[in-house]
């Protein structure tokens, strides 16, 4: 059976204060400013969308009810594609990669000094390909030297075997080497859309500060106005 608590209620200078364990707010914040390295991405961010999740309580006051966050318990970070793919794509296994900053029980969490470079990465990948793909070959090489070595003339049945290893040797440099093309281009179009993402929320939030910036100054201008109005000589 499920465990249950009440919740506490708390009567103090003409307000109702309810708290319960499972009383919490989440959020979603915009952030920007500095280069960061974020897990599960290729590209560093300086407009990222922050997550923090809290420990709450409720207050009744003049009838109505107040909910405030009190005690972090977790705060993470995500670039804008990671956000947009958390929220598009629900029930997605293990869910998204974020950002650990702050736990209730470890604090803060040291950043990440730098991810490693995507390009690099499939070099080496694509390298060590190579590298088995040329062992296989010369193994191919020296079976057939040894074969001829041995017999001074090949029969048709040691034709074909020396041909179906070569075969499959070819078949598997083709195989890896494809595979590993095909890696490179799904990375490459992933970080392509990590930049986009970032440019689009450079934009939106150069847009949302000049939107700021206007209303801000309208709205100085107005108060200017209705203290000096331009008063209409009379005829």
């Amino acid at each position: 059976m499920k465990e249950c608590k009440e919740i506490n209620i708390e009567k103090k200078e003409g307000r109702e204060i309810y708290r319960h364990p499972a009383f919490g707010t989440i959020g979603f914040y915009h952030s920007h400013g500095g280069e960061k390295e974020l897990f599960g991405s290729s590209i560093s961010h300086s407009h990222t969308i922050i997550l923090e999740l809290k420990h709450a309580y409720s207050e009744r006051m003049l009838n109505n009810d107040y909910h405030y966050g009190r005690g972090l318990i977790t705060r993470v970070e995500m670039s804008y594609s990671q956000f947009a793919e958390l929220i598009s794509n629900p029930n997605n296994g293990d869910g998204v990669p974020c950002t650990i900053r702050f736990t209730e029980k470890d604090g803060s969490i040291p950043a990440i000094a730098s991810n490693i470079s995507k390009r690099k990465q499939f070099e080496d990948e694509f390298s060590e390909h190579l590298s088995t793909a040329m062992a296989q070959v010369q193994a191919q090489i020296d079976r057939i030297k040894e074969s001829l070595a041995e017999k001074k003339s090949l029969g048709v049945k040691d034709r074909k075997e020396m041909i179906s290893q070569l075969q499959q040797v070819q078949y598997n440099i083709g195989c890896n080497l494809e595979f590993c093309a095909t890696q490179f281009n799904e990375q490459m179009d992933k970080t392509v859309l990590e930049a986009k993402g970032e440019v689009e929320a450079f934009v939106q939030n150069k847009i949302r500060d000049i939107a700021y910036e206007a209303i801000a100054e309208k709205g100085e201008h107005e108060k200017i106005g209705s203290k000096n109005p331009i008063s209409m000589p009379e005829e």
